[in-house]
């Protein structure tokens, strides 16, 4: 009887310090790539094949006696149906057992065979090798943007960077807007399906080598929730988050966002600039972004970094619109005070951060000129 339970212990033992640790993390792991979704697709038949194996092996030896190696040959027998005879005479107990293990082997065989077929036939080795493909793809990606969320916001951003010939990874957990997904194709964009939230897709979306990530979840705690995570994994990437309540926007700045956009306090503004002046700097932007003869057009800033000319001098001295061909909006300081429209004879200084206007070669021309 001892003998009894000490077999019964050291079963015990294998399924609570393995079997159900690999459970587990197959219940909470993501298919984030296509070896994760190959291994979800076969986790279940296999481990119950191997669940089966160790309960015919341990069971003889416990309920027949029998030693391991003549357990081990009525497991394989058994479960093989093959027949060749029992080792020893079997107990009612033991018939009744090899009944079990020989109805479950073959259930779980059909199951097997089931999971294998669906997965050559009805499509799922397409969706690995596009899988596959992916994520290739992302892995030589750098200064990219990743777009958490495509609601109306995101689709709109989405559409924008890809309009401008940017990388883009959206990552969507939403199952219905997935399946809008699959109709949009690009060469530039790659889609994650998955939870914006989890490390591990942020990790798989390239954050490590992203330029600028972008949350426009549905709510402020998720977009809080992927900021502190985006923070924490690249701590020099830039995050642009939506925000619905005005009041949650010192939380985000505590997280690290680097621009915090209130849809409410935007449409106040715009409202309230519309209905005070006959033309307000939205509307021009509005009015650029439809015009196509505009669309090379953007606003940047340029920040002076040290060695260049243009330190110490005026903006007549510098010349920056003839140099260039760009119109100089405004200016920030050392302060983080926006100078609008500087005057000819303020000085430029190190640190300051021109806002212009122009297009891309012109903007890395000063850029150039910023440096050295």
């Amino acid at each position: 009887m001892k003998n009894k339970k000490d077999w019964y212990q050291r079963l015990w033992n294998i399924v609570e310090n393995h079997i159900i640790p690999i459970y587990k993390r197959h219940r909470m792991s993501g298919e984030i790539n296509a070896n994760a979704m190959i291994r979800r697709r076969f986790f279940v038949p296999i481990a119950a094949l191997v669940g089966i194996v160790i309960i015919g092996f341990f069971g003889y030896i416990i309920i027949e006696g029998y030693s391991p190696l003549d357990s081990l040959y009525m497991m394989v027998i058994t479960f093989a149906t093959i027949g060749y005879g029992e080792v020893h005479p079997l107990s009612d107990q033991g018939r009744i057992f090899t009944i079990l293990l020989i109805v479950s082997g073959f259930t779980v065989g059909l199951y097997a065979l089931g999971r294998l077929s669906a997965f050559f036939m009805e499509g799922e080795l397409l969706n690995v090798l596009k899988l596959k493909r992916m994520d290739k793809a992302l892995a030589n990606l750098k200064d990219h943007y990743i777009i958490c969320g495509y609601g109306k916001t995101g689709k709109k951003v989405m559409d924008d960077l890809l309009h401008k010939g940017q990388k883009v990874v959206l990552i969507e957990s939403n199952a219905e807007r997935n399946e809008k997904l699959k109709e949009v194709f690009h060469e530039n964009l790659l889609h994650i399906d998955g939870d914006a939230t989890n490390d591990e897709i942020l990790v798989h979306a390239g954050i490590e080598r992203a330029k600028i990530l972008i949350s426009v979840l549905n709510t402020d705690a998720e977009n809080l929730f992927v900021t502190l995570s985006a923070k924490d994994l690249n701590p020099i990437i830039k995050v642009i988050t939506r925000v619905e309540d005005a009041s949650s926007t010192p939380k985000f700045k505590k997280a690290g966002a680097d621009f915090i956009i209130s849809q409410i306090e935007l449409a106040s503004e715009r409202i309230v600039s519309i209905a005070t002046t006959t033309t307000d700097f939205f509307s021009f932007v509005e009015f650029a972004d439809n015009k196509e003869e505009m669309r090379g057009y953007k606003f940047k800033l340029v920040e002076i970094h040290e060695g260049s000319d243009l330190i110490g001098k005026t903006y007549r001295e510098a010349n920056i619109p003839s140099r260039t061909n760009l119109v100089v909006i405004g200016s920030y300081t050392s302060s983080e005070n926006l100078q609008v429209n500087p005057k000819a004879n303020d000085v430029i200084h190190l640190g300051d951060r021109l806002l212009v206007f122009g297009k891309d070669e012109q903007i890395h021309l000063l850029s150039s000129l910023a440096k050295a």
